[in-house]
């Protein structure tokens, strides 16, 4: 089974927590590209005015299809109690084309459960498992082995391979 895990990270939190899924769960690895830095106070506001207002961006082509993987682990910072603008694209172009879905998401302090609602409305998929990490739950020491459980989930509804979640 081919797993495939990208998201979107404007600040590097939600690539941590992506490449650490990854890595639990044997998948392929792919950032999701609009060609926009959004640095700085300019770049965090547009980008939370593009969340509110549920804006599509320009995306730059994926590395992977995702098409070829049998679950692709989509990843998405929260922005003003929305899903990133790069992540709803992604979901809205590729999500009905995906056979299976697992959502995860990083944010300051709530907001999840409304954003897994709109990653389901925009790719048309009923997540396998969702896991979510306040930023300041990063650097707990409990994270890597809440990672494993979340892969350990997913591997128990058949969503991976049994040695995948090995780590």
């Amino acid at each position: 089974m081919k797993t495939l895990v990208i998201w979107y990270s404007r600040t590097g939190t939600t690539r941590t927590l992506g490449r650490w899924i990854a890595a639990a769960a044997g998948a392929e690895i792919e950032e999701i590209d609009d060609g926009d830095a959004r640095l700085g106070l300019w770049g965090y506001l547009r980008s939370g005015n593009e969340a509110t207002f549920h804006r599509r961006v320009e995306l730059n082509p994926p590395k992977f299809d995702p098409r070829d993987f049998d679950l692709v682990i989509v990843g998405t910072p929260v922005w003003r109690l929305s899903m990133s603008s790069p992540v709803r694209t992604w979901l809205e172009e590729w999500g009905r084309a995906l056979p299976r879905v697992a959502f995860f998401c990083t944010m300051d302090r709530f907001g999840s459960a409304r954003v897994f609602r709109q990653m389901q409305r925009a790719c048309g998929r009923v997540p396998e498992g969702t896991f979510a990490r306040r930023r300041a739950e990063m650097i707990t020491a409990e994270l890597p082995e809440q990672v494993r459980h979340f892969v350990a989930r997913l591997q128990a509804q058949g969503g991976l391979p049994r040695q995948a979640a090995v780590t």
